[in-house]
């Protein structure tokens, strides 16, 4: 398959085995193909629920080559092309064909996570020129506590270029290659054949009722010019400058998938299946963002939070909060707010988001979320986490419970923070006291422990540099490094999450069995975060790796997974898109990363 990504005067293409692509409407709902996964087809979001509507669309040929336009898809089948559009703010989806051909539509309306199989009732039939399915789910005694009773509906108006309809009305049986790889069950579901039609163009539009379905469908048919417009403009906003074509591209394409990830006033964890904004990814994420000047997004997401800051001072790591802790959300809460204030304050244009009296506002709410921090989660002077708190959030061994590198040096970030805002000497000597005990517990001459009773090898040390790069001296750091890159380092330019040689790695990623996830997986967002650390801390020592590293992610980026998206993880022995194949932290610090090259 050829895979094939151009933009202005750039482009790029490579063949590759496979691959599939995503496309997102920007208010919840996206449309991905290609990776024959559960997760495949078109979603729409309403009322805070996800709903899966179209399980496939089929013509006959093989595929033959994606092209990634970046507001638009097109795929090569073979004497046919394809071409998928997905308008922004509509519940609406687009797909064309440059040649007539025959059609049919698989349809499987659910919840995106529910697998019941019972009590599915499909009605499909042509009135004037549009065709309609109607669909309602009822409970059955075989999966539910009731019978019968009408969970909900809803109607889907198919408009455009089509004869020949033939109702087919039948259910057909389908394997998930994919979720079997991954061990994600169940890997197979019967899915409903509605009907074939001779066509060219189609317009798919979700609603409640069937009037409101067909409004949307007839409103995206009569403006469709207008919105590829609007969103071919829109792309080109989004085209900074590499240092050749490739990484551009990929810088290009990871800024949109980033923002293709934007809903409202928060921003997905990541799709297909990661349709949930979580405090610690949208921070994390959220600097890239800035850098591509989106304050004003970043402004609603970090005041979104501080509304919801909980008693014990900690952000919750979802809004509304869902019980699930995150320790380390509140630092890069805080971190992502010294951000904002510093990028504004280059830019000399604070005031044009922050009054006086709000910035005032902004830090007396922070400074309360921190006394109740150090209340809460301090012991002689380090920062205290529960299990699976961290971002390493599986079970592995004590689920990293205790002082981990990673937080002290969020908790540094913190006090740094509210030293510049607020009672400076009080917040200047909590941070000397935690540097001065962090050296004392988690030094040991060579490299940075992962935790104060865990001499473990693992790559937070480098997320502790990004943060807090004050707590060792250059050479200190560069010796960390030279320690830990041999026990971390993978051939195809990653890293793995724990040392090689240690009996819990996994060379090969185990899926949704989380076994491998932190003992060996290597995650994009952080290899790309090593990356930026070793370009500020010494470019020309660690060149050879830094470049291997964004390598790889142009890699992934342009060629793996879905095209033009940054995926979640790999496994270790072989560079591979695995996991959630548009992960929102991976497309923020490849950004990031090429942002502090740039400098260069």
């Amino acid at each position: 398959m050829l895979i094939n990504h151009s933009f202005q005067d750039k482009s790029i293409q490579k063949d590759v085995p496979d691959a599939g692509f995503l496309l997102t409407n920007k208010k919840g709902g996206f449309a991905n193909f290609g990776v024959n996964t559960k997760y495949r087809g078109v979603f729409f979001r309403l009322r805070d629920e996800v709903y899966k509507i179209i399980d496939d669309i089929r013509i006959k040929g093989q595929i033959s080559e994606i092209h990634n336009g970046f507001w638009h898809v097109s795929r090569k089948r073979g004497d046919n092309t394809e071409k998928f559009f997905m308008p922004h703010g509509m519940d609406c989806f687009v797909y064309e064909l440059e040649n007539e051909s025959t059609v049919d539509v698989l349809f499987d309306v659910k919840k995106a996570y529910d697998s019941r199989v019972w009590g599915r009732n499909y009605r499909v039939w042509q009135e004037d020129d549009a065709l309609f399915v109607e669909f309602k789910k009822f409970t059955d005694k075989r999966e539910d506590d009731s019978e019968g009773e009408m969970e909900f509906q809803f109607t889907i108006a198919i408009l455009g270029k089509f004869s020949d309809v033939e109702i087919l009305d039948r259910w057909e049986h389908m394997l998930y290659t994919a979720d079997a790889q991954r061990h994600s069950g169940p890997y197979d579901r019967h899915v409903y054949n509605g009907f074939k039609a001779r066509a060219k163009q189609l317009f798919f539009s979700f609603g409640e009722t069937k009037e409101d379905a067909l409004k949307n469908c007839q409103h995206i048919k009569k403006k469709l010019s207008h919105y590829r417009s609007l969103q071919e403009k829109y792309s080109g906003l989004m085209f900074k400058k590499a240092k050749d074509d490739k990484t551009q591209l990929a810088l290009k394409a990871a800024t949109e998938a980033l923002d293709s990830l934007l809903v409202h006033d928060d921003i997905y964890a990541g799709l297909p299946w990661f349709f949930q904004f979580w405090g610690r990814d949208t921070f994390i994420s959220l600097k890239a963002l800035m850098l591509d000047n989106e304050f004003s997004m970043a402004k609603k997401v970090l005041l979104k939070y501080l509304e919801h800051i909980e008693e014990d001072g900690l952000v919750p790591n979802r809004v509304p909060p869902s019980g699930i802790q995150s320790i380390d959300a509140s630092g890069w809460f805080f971190t992502r707010w010294q951000n904002f204030f510093t990028l504004l304050g280059e830019e000399k244009t604070i005031q044009h988001y922050f009054s006086k009296g709000e910035v005032e506002l902004v830090i007396t709410r922070l400074k309360s979320s921190m006394n109740q921090i150090f209340k809460n989660y301090t012991v002689d002077s380090l920062a205290v986490n529960n299990a699976q708190e961290t971002w390493m959030d599986t079970n592995i061994g004590d689920g990293r419970a205790g002082k981990r590198i990673e937080i002290q040096a969020l908790r540094f970030r913190l006090y740094t923070f509210l030293a510049h805002h607020s009672d400076k000497n009080f917040f200047d000597d909590l941070a000397a006291r935690l540097k001065t005990k962090i050296k004392e517990v988690f030094w040991t001459g060579t490299y940075l422990k992962d935790g104060a009773d865990d001499p473990t090898i693992r790559p937070n040390i480098f997320i502790a540099a990004y943060l807090a790069p004050e707590l060792l001296s250059k050479e200190e750091w560069i010796a960390c490094f030279d320690h830990i890159l041999p026990k971390l380092w993978l051939d195809w330019g990653g890293l793995s999450t724990i040392d090689k040689e240690d009996p819990r790695f996994r060379e090969r990623s185990t899926g949704e069995n989380p076994e491998s996830y932190h003992h060996g997986d290597s995650w994009y967002w952080i290899n790309n975060l090593a990356a930026l650390v070793l370009t500020r801390l010494d470019y020309v020592r660690y060149q050879h790796t830094i470049e291997k590293i964004v390598e790889a992610s142009c890699e992934d980026i342009l060629f793996k997974g879905y095209v033009g998206c940054h995926s979640e993880i790999s496994s270790a022995v072989e560079q591979k898109a695995e996991g959630c194949l548009n992960q929102a932290w991976s497309n923020a610090f490849f950004i990031e990363l090429i942002e502090e090259l740039n400098k260069r």
